[in-house]
């Protein structure tokens, strides 16, 4: 019972250690979170002149062993906040954030709301069937006796 719950701690402790230590930042795990202020375009598909400038810093900060956090602080404090590939948190960039998840969510609603609504559908609210003819339901009563057998 001892080892069990040793086991147990074991487990619960690992992935908070991994969590603690930083990973190491390399240069594509930088470049696609960044954008080359020139072109506009993400670091990684941009060829400018200038998105080579952004690479060299990159790889010396990386060559200090800075983090990746630490990377974009230092490319923010040198080109400025469009250099991130993802809108800040606040300001008329949350709005990058809320718009999308706002339509999934009305999409999603709107969605839900006409399946329950097509499943509610009692069957005296359907449109009443014309009455028959008397000779059309004579003879689709003797059609459908020879099938009762």
């Amino acid at each position: 019972m001892k080892w069990i719950a040793l086991a147990f701690l074991f487990m619960a402790l690992v992935p908070t250690t991994a969590a603690a230590v930083p990973a190491r930042a390399s240069l594509p795990d930088v470049e696609d979170e960044v954008m080359c202020i020139v072109c506009g375009t993400l670091l990684a598909e941009s060829e400018a002149p200038q998105a080579d400038r952004e690479r060299a810093l990159i790889r010396k900060l990386i060559a200090q062993g800075d983090d990746k956090d630490q990377i974009k602080d230092a490319l923010v404090a040198e080109y400025g906040p469009r250099v991130l590939a993802t809108p800040s948190g606040h300001g008329f960039d949350l709005l990058a954030w809320i718009v999308p998840g706002l339509g999934i969510v009305l999409v999603g609603g709107g969605l839900v709301f006409a399946a329950l609504r097509l499943r509610r559908k009692d069957p005296g609210e359907r449109q009443p069937q014309p009455d028959l003819d008397p000779a059309d339901e004579a003879r689709l009563r003797e059609d459908l006796s020879t099938y009762e057998r």
